[in-house]
């Protein structure tokens, strides 16, 4: 029997590095399409046209590959998920997709699967429900933690779309302008959302019995511990030297917070106290703190 191990979040708190952990480190199949947005889409938290431009972009890429390659020895049976996923999500919608069908043909040669979509972790109960529905309430959920002003800081910075933000003072005005003044109020909603694991991990324990949270500290700097949590939590091996290389050959950036005033901190840990205190009682106060 297939079992399914997903990321539900939270946006820019280390989910790619958990998916390479799960990916390198344990016997999980993760989809080669990291961030499948299937439930998301399937529920009107992300357009489907999003979806399907992305799609469309990847399966291009992997089109381009073939084409200007070689030799293709590289087509193996993940290239092959990578194609059909892609093609599957660019041309048809989600609500005319298997969501079983986005693995194949990986299906069969994996007992475990499974993707990391950090919008999930925003899906309304009826989508978790459903969810816990398709893929089977013995589905294991993982939620990734960080400090809610830093994963602030870092959300804005996507959301500047790569802009340069070298100029702290400009990066900090603009930062104060989306904050107080009219025009952003739905992206705020949804930072907001991303903040609040209280309420997620709540509305997943409801539909699901296997739920585990982890900071983004412990992640990156707790190594032997969280490997050791992740198996017993997974009930699979973790491979401790390859998650130590992963984590090693990981660029850390600057502490986030480094280049605003302490005014605008101040407003943003008061927005998010709620959060952060939440934060605090599971993990203590020393965690959660980058």
């Amino acid at each position: 029997m297939t079992k399914f191990v997903i990321g539900i979040g939270s946006q820019r708190a280390g989910s790619t590095l958990l998916y390479t952990i799960l990916e390198q480190c344990t016997p999980i199949y993760m989809n080669p399409v990291k961030e499948l947005h299937y439930f998301d889409t399937l529920f009107g938290v992300r357009h489907p046209n999003v979806l399907q431009k992305f799609s469309t972009n990847q399966l291009n890429l992997d089109i381009e590959h073939i084409v200007k390659a070689k030799e293709l020895s590289f087509i193996n049976r993940r290239f092959k998920n990578s194609l059909r996923t892609n093609f599957l999500l660019s041309s048809k919608k989600v609500q005319h997709i298997n969501y079983l069908d986005l693995y194949r043909p990986c299906v069969s040669s994996n007992k475990f699967l499974g993707e990391i979509t950090p919008e999930y972790m925003i899906l309304p109960s009826n989508g978790i429900n459903t969810m816990a529905t398709m893929l089977g309430e013995e589905t294991k959920i993982i939620l990734l933690a960080r400090n809610p002003v830093n994963r602030f800081i870092s959300a804005f910075k996507l959301f500047m779309h790569g802009k340069d933000d070298s100029d702290k003072r400009l990066f900090e005005e603009e930062m104060l302008r989306v904050l107080t003044q009219p025009g952003h109020e739905e992206w705020l909603r949804v930072q907001d959302a991303f903040n609040d694991y209280e309420h997620a991990l709540t509305q997943y324990r409801q539909q699901f019995k296997q739920v585990l949270m982890i900071s983004y500290d412990e992640l990156f700097g707790s190594v032997e511990d969280t490997a050791e949590v992740l198996s017993v939590f997974l009930e699979l091996e973790i491979s401790l030297p390859k998650y130590q290389k992963i984590v090693q050959t990981k660029i850390n950036a600057l502490e986030e917070t480094s280049q605003l005033s302490e005014e605008t901190l101040a407003l943003l840990e008061a927005r998010y106290s709620t959060n952060q205190a939440f934060l605090d009682k599971v993990f203590g106060k020393d965690k959660c703190k980058a």
